[in-house]
């Protein structure tokens, strides 16, 4: 038996500018948003837009720090966000791993597993009519779910973004890290969290 044909983990949502301010951080925010949102559904705990709106300043924060800038964070720089500012400080038993070129099928069979998936994009490859202007050059968002055609995200990038569905093969193509001079050069890599 493969997995369901239909899964939607209830993973919270907040748009990366919970009070539609697009300033600075949050119009950066979207590594951030993303990893809040994926920590907040595997431990289980409520998240309020207050909460929300603290953890993304927290991670701004943190990344500053340890890395000198927070934005266009790629995915080894977000699993390490990730591990540094809620698993070194956390009881919680949570599985993180980093999924390099994923497969339709190995998306799906993860979601289908329980893990929520946090995944970079050339944004302006997604074509989400709600984006402004041509779209965020890379964007990060949270996927959380499959339906027979389409991944079920929360795309951060809109306040629109809660159950935003993309065809696969969109998900796919746009797939990519940040590179500093070429964004379809990033790499096609996810972090898996449960």
């Amino acid at each position: 038996m493969g997995p369901p044909s239909e899964i939607n983990l209830n993973v919270p949502f907040f748009p990366q500018a919970p009070d539609a301010d697009w300033g600075l951080p949050w119009q950066e925010a979207c590594e951030e948003a993303a990893s809040v949102l994926a920590w907040y559904y595997v431990t289980g705990q409520p998240l309020t837009k207050e909460q929300f709106k603290e953890e993304v300043l927290a991670l701004v924060g943190w990344q500053k720090e340890h890395f000198g800038d927070y934005k266009h964070s790629n995915i080894e720089q977000t699993a390490m966000m990730i591990k540094g500012h809620f698993l070194d400080l956390s009881s919680a038993n949570i599985q993180m791993a980093l999924i390099e070129e994923p497969t339709v099928g190995e998306l799906k069979e993860f979601i289908a597993d329980g893990y929520v998936v946090i995944a970079p994009f050339a944004g302006r490859q997604l074509g989400n009519p709600f984006y402004s202007g041509e779209g965020p050059l890379y964007h990060m968002m949270v996927i959380k779910g499959y339906d027979k055609k389409h991944f079920i995200t929360n795309d951060v990038g809109t306040k629109r973004g809660e159950n935003f569905i993309y065809p696969y093969q969109t998900i796919l193509s746009a797939m990519h890290e940040w590179h500093d001079t070429n964004i379809n050069l990033g790499m096609r890599k996810v972090i898996v969290l449960k």
